[in-house]
């Protein structure tokens, strides 16, 4: 769980303009979340998730497949913080991708 809310920390993408709330927690707890993580698997493979994944763990008792976790356990954590989603090196995003930037 230390990995994962790490990662949460520096990399979130597809932030939509609106919250989405836990359908599984009652309206007056239930924690919002706008967007998702990407986690590298093997080449080619990634792993996407919702930012309330760590929510749905710990609190409902949701456990990913172990090919996520395994995957969240091999991020290089200093390499994403030093340099912040869109430039952490994702290997299946093609060279000649474009980026749209704020």
């Amino acid at each position: 769980m230390e990995k994962l809310q790490a990662v949460q920390r520096v990399q979130w993408m597809n932030v939509c303009l609106g919250d989405h709330e836990c359908d599984l927690c009652s309206e007056a707890e239930a924690p919002e979340g706008n967007g998702e993580i990407r986690i590298p698997g093997e080449v080619g493979v990634p792993y996407a998730a919702p930012f309330l994944i760590a929510h749905y763990i710990t609190v409902h008792g949701y456990r990913p497949p172990q090919v996520f976790i395994d995957a969240v356990l091999a991020v290089d954590l200093d390499a994403w913080a030093a340099t912040r989603w869109p430039d952490v090196p994702f290997p299946w995003v093609p060279e000649n991708a474009e980026r749209l930037l704020e």
